[in-house]
């Protein structure tokens, strides 16, 4: 019941900044013409692209941490 709380109040709180964040934002680009889109698109991109970009992150650490963990069990603990 609590979790569903917490979320009805996230979910709302999100709706609100949503909505406060809807005016157009130029992006220019490199090459091209500039282009205009939601603000909170932006935002949203951004996140999702620092999401994305910690979960690669964490991803390659564990499998090398496996890799490591392996090799020790097959080598045992003296490396040879």
């Amino acid at each position: 019941m609590f979790k569903s709380v917490v979320m009805l109040i996230f979910i709302v709180l999100l709706l609100i900044f949503s909505s406060q964040n809807m005016e157009h934002a130029e992006i220019h680009a490199v090459a091209g013409r500039p282009f205009s889109v939601p603000l909170i698109l932006i935002i949203a991109g951004a996140f999702v692209a620092g999401y994305a970009t910690a979960l690669f992150t964490f991803i390659m650490k564990q499998s090398k941490r496996r890799d490591k963990e392996r090799d020790i069990t097959l080598r045992g603990p003296s490396g040879f």
